[in-house]
Parts: structure tokens; C-alpha cells; sequence
């Protein structure tokens, strides 16, 4: 349950990661959100029989680079009654040219500590390499190959490449939930979907966060996530999602094989630009 439940956390960490300004083309938004957590099909095990839960997200410009703050709830309620109460919080910097990060991660179940991470990570400036060093929960390091990307460049090259007609993209991406947070992230994009064309996960969201997202471009997308250098043909999980041109995705589904998770977007608002 708790590596599962990391898995999620970090599918948030680089699923729904679209923000700020930078040298990209792309003119995002950042912002602040809430997304309401559903059990969207499965669960029928011994384990759990649905879940429940909320996500609390604040993307932001910080002149130098982005911030991120994630704090995760979610509720796993099995056969009997039981309830499994899982948190997670997770804060991280990336610097604008996408060469460093500083990343912490907590996660408790049921008030208990599951896991703790902090660390950062540096590129070299050619981009042939780096290294991530953790500080907890142990003296750690991890070489990262040629290549590698955090979050934010990631995906900001992920909208970049759907706003110019592509539609695969793999790369490398560390996201920094732990020692085993290397991933290599394939993704397949859709065509784009028009202003007057409203999909399930908009119609189905918060009439006022539904209404700030109208009028935009969106693009479907689906990311496939494979331990890296593990040489798998089947990936450890997807995850599907609609990201608008502004940067915002009003919901997500994560896909597990036999069961999956819907988070939809209730709560949406956006930060002023900084003042450099």
C-alpha cells in the first residue's frame, strides 16, 4: 500500500506540473488548485474497496525558477470498514534553465512516518550527466545519465512538442520522491482539441474552475512510466490527463491495470506575475 501509494504522488509530482513563464514559447499560468480524488474503476480486492482523497496544489514563478507544494489525502477504505489514511507532502525548486533542484518529500499512513526524502540535484552544463544527493533518509547519491530532465523542463517540453504537432516524446525525468524516482516517462499526445469542443473531465469539474479554463486549446495526453535501465516493454503505471495552453490540466486519470483513480479539478486560481 505505501509503494503504491507513493506511486500516485509522483504521478501528481509530474503529471499535473504545468506552470510559470520561461524561455518556452508556451504562455503558462501559474496557479493554485485543489482536485477531489476518486476510486474511478477496480478495487475490488482484499486490499481496498474504494478510495477517496484530495489533492492541494501550488505551482508558482519565483523569478529565479518554479516552486511546487503538494500536499496529498487520500483514504483507502477496505472490505471491513477499515480505513487507511495516507498524506503526503512534497515541495520542490527547479531552476530556470532546468540545471537544479531542491526537492523534499513526507509520507505518513495513518499519522505514522512511511518515508522521508530531501535532497537536490544538479546537471552539468553540457547536459552529459549529473548527480542527485540525498540527504535523508540517508547520505545517498545517484548518477543521472545523459539527458535526464526534472519536472518542470519535462513537461514544459511536452507541451511545447504538442503545440508543434508531435506526438511521442520520451525522455528521462528524475523527480525526486526518492532513490527509485528515475524514470524513463514515454508520452503519446493527441491532436488538439478545440475551445468549442468540452471533454468529460471539463464538463465534470467545478463549475468555476471549469469556467476559468474555457476558451482554451487542449491537448490529450497519455504518459507511459518505466523504471530506467530496467529494459521493460510493459510500464509500471499511466497516467492520462488533458493539459490546457495555459498550462492547467483539469483532470486526470491514473491507471494501475486493474484498478484506476480520477482526479478532477474543483478549485482553481491563479497567481499574479512576479515582479523581477
Amino acid at each position: 500500500m505505501a509503494l503504491f501509494c507513493k506511486r500516485v504522488m509522483l504521478l501528481f509530482v509530474l503529471g499535473l506540473v504545468y506552470s510559470g513563464t520561461s524561455v518556452w514559447s508556451a504562455d503558462l499560468a501559474a496557479h493554485r488548485a485543489i482536485y477531489d480524488l476518486r476510486l474511478l474503476s477496480g478495487g475490488s480486492s482484499a486490499d481496498f474497496t474504494d478510495v477517496t482523497g484530495k489533492m492541494y496544489l501550488d505551482w508558482n514563478d519565483v523569478c529565479d525558477g518554479w516552486t511546487l507544494t503538494q500536499h496529498v489525502r487520500m483514504i483507502f477504505s477496505g472490505p471491513s470498514g477499515k480505513a487507511i489514511n495516507n498524506r503526503f507532502s512534497f515541495s520542490s525548486w527547479e531552476s530556470r534553465d532546468g540545471s537544479e533542484f531542491r526537492y523534499t518529500m513526507r509520507s505518513t499512513t495513518n499519522d505514522k512516518l512511511n518515508e522521508q526524502v530531501e535532497g537536490r540535484a544538479e546537471l552539468d552544463p553540457e547536459r552529459v550527466g549529473g548527480v542527485a544527493r540525498f540527504s535523508k533518509p540517508k547520505e545517498s547519491s545517484i548518477d543521472l545519465p545523459a539527458g535526464t530532465l526534472f519536472p518542470t523542463e519535462h513537461l514544459f517540453l511536452t507541451l511545447e512538442h504538442a503545440m508543434a504537432g508531435g506526438r511521442i516524446l520520451t525522455r528521462n525525468v528524475f523527480s525526486g520522491t526518492g532513490d527509485d524516482s528515475l524514470n524513463e516517462v514515454s508520452a503519446f499526445i493527441g491532436p488538439v482539441i478545440a475551445p468549442s469542443d468540452e471533454p468529460d473531465d471539463l464538463s465534470q469539474s467545478n463549475s468555476s474552475a471549469s469556467a476559468a479554463l474555457k476558451g482554451l486549446r487542449s491537448w490529450p495526453v497519455a504518459m507511459a512510466y518505466f523504471p530506467y535501465g530496467e529494459g521493460d516493454h510493459e510500464p509500471e503505471f499511466e497516467v492520462h490527463f488533458r493539459v490546457m495552453e495555459n498550462g492547467v490540466s483539469p483532470g486526470m486519470d491514473l491507471d494501475y491495470g486493474n484498478f484506476a483513480i480520477r482526479g478532477l479539478i474543483e478549485h482553481l486560481e491563479y497567481h499574479s506575475p512576479p515582479d523581477c
